[in-house]
């Protein structure tokens, strides 16, 4: 691989919830708004292949490719790769949530790509808005997750 970015988010919430919500695939799109669609299309245990489609771009084109990856529950982590067209000749993405004293998690992405040869950017122009976009889905995905938190604990507390 040509590029490596590492983003990370903390998130106020226990590591068992930020990993169930995270991991819930048919909820991505809200979770992250990259995402117009998620289509699972075949799971075996803890691999799992499916379609991602992305909203209409500003000219109307709409992307779509296919992600492989396995999760490993146990050390909470995700390894993935991109399949398909794309400005992308390869893309893995290595995901992990990291519990911290039981009310919080880190979670961290780390992405290695490479650019196709015939793709419009390069790797330092992609490595830039992987950075970016990554940093914002893992806003999105932190208020997510921390106002389910907060919803939760509030629910616990009425009973």
């Amino acid at each position: 691989m040509a590029a490596h970015v590492e983003t990370e988010v903390l998130i106020g919430a226990p590591v068992d919830l930020t990993w169930r919500l995270a991991n819930d695939i048919g909820h991505w799109p809200d979770l992250f708004g990259e995402y117009a669609s998620v289509r699972l299309l075949h799971r075996d245990g803890a691999a799992s292949r499916f379609r991602l489609t992305a909203p209409p771009d500003a000219r109307g084109r709409v992307l779509t490719w296919i992600l492989e990856q396995i999760s490993d529950p146990t050390r909470r982590t995700v390894h993935a790769r991109r399949v398909g067209p794309g400005p992308l000749g390869q893309l893995s993405v290595r995901w992990c949530c990291i519990g911290i004293g039981g009310m919080a998690t880190r979670l961290r992405w780390i992405q290695d790509f490479a650019t196709r040869p015939d793709s419009p950017i390069d790797d330092a122009a992609m490595m830039s808005h992987l950075d970016f976009g990554s940093s914002t889905r893992l806003d999105r995905l932190r208020r997510r997750v921390e106002s389910v938190a907060r919803a939760e604990r509030l629910a616990g507390g009425a009973g």
